[in-house]
C-alpha cells in the first residue's frame, strides 16, 4: 500500500487529515507522513490504529508489543551487523590497495656506503638500481631461454599477420 492509496481512502470515508488525527489520537502530521511515504508500513503503530478507524482490508495481526519489539531489534542488530562486515571488508580491501602500493625507502647499501634514498618499486622493498626492475638474464641459460621465447613470440605474430592479410579488407 502506498501514501497515496492511505490518503484515497481517507477522503472516501468523508476524514480530512485533523478529524482522522483525532479519531486515531496522534498529531495530524503523522497523517500527513504517512500519505506522503511511497510505501507504508502496515505494522507500524499509527497506521494499524489509522487502519482499525478506517476499516481497511486485511490488516496485519497484532502481534504483542514485546514480540514485535524484539523482532525489530534483532532485525536492527543483524542489519548493523551486514554493514559493519561491509565496512569491513572495504578497509581491508583499500589496505590491500594501498600495501601493493607502497614505496619505501630503499635502504641498499651504495659504494659510498650509505643507505639508498631512493624509493623503492610499487609493491616492492628496492628500487630499480637496487633490485626492484630486472636487467635481463645475465646466464648462458637464461639467455638461451629469453631468446627460443622472443623466437616462437616473433613466429606466432607473423602467422597472425599472414592470416589476417589473406582474410583481405
Amino acid at each position: 500500500m502506498t501514501g497515496a492509496d492511505l490518503a484515497a481512502i481517507r477522503k472516501a470515508a468523508g476524514l480530512s487529515q485533523t478529524e482522522l488525527a483525532q479519531r486515531v489520537g496522534i498529531g495530524r502530521h503523522a497523517v500527513s507522513y504517512w500519505e506522503c511515504r511511497a510505501k507504508v508500513e502496515r505494522t507500524a503503530w499509527a497506521v494499524e490504529r489509522m487502519a482499525e478507524v478506517l476499516n481497511l482490508p486485511d490488516a496485519p495481526v497484532v502481534l504483542p508489543v514485546k514480540m514485535v519489539f524484539i523482532d525489530r531489534r534483532a532485525q536492527e542488530m543483524a542489519r548493523q551487523d551486514a554493514l559493519r562486515l561491509a565496512m569491513m571488508q572495504a578497509v581491508e580491501a583499500q589496505l590491500k590497495a594501498i600495501k601493493a602500493n607502497r614505496r619505501v625507502r630503499c635502504g641498499a647499501k651504495t659504494r659510498k656506503g650509505t643507505a639508498c634514498r631512493m624509493k623503492s618499486e610499487p609493491g616492492r622493498r628496492r628500487c630499480k638500481f637496487h633490485g626492484g626492475k630486472s636487467t635481463g638474464p645475465t646466464t648462458a641459460d637464461g639467455k638461451a631461454r629469453i631468446a627460443e621465447a622472443q623466437r616462437l613470440r616473433w613466429a606466432r605474430w607473423r602467422s597472425e599477420r599472414v592470416k589476417s592479410c589473406r582474410a583481405g579488407p
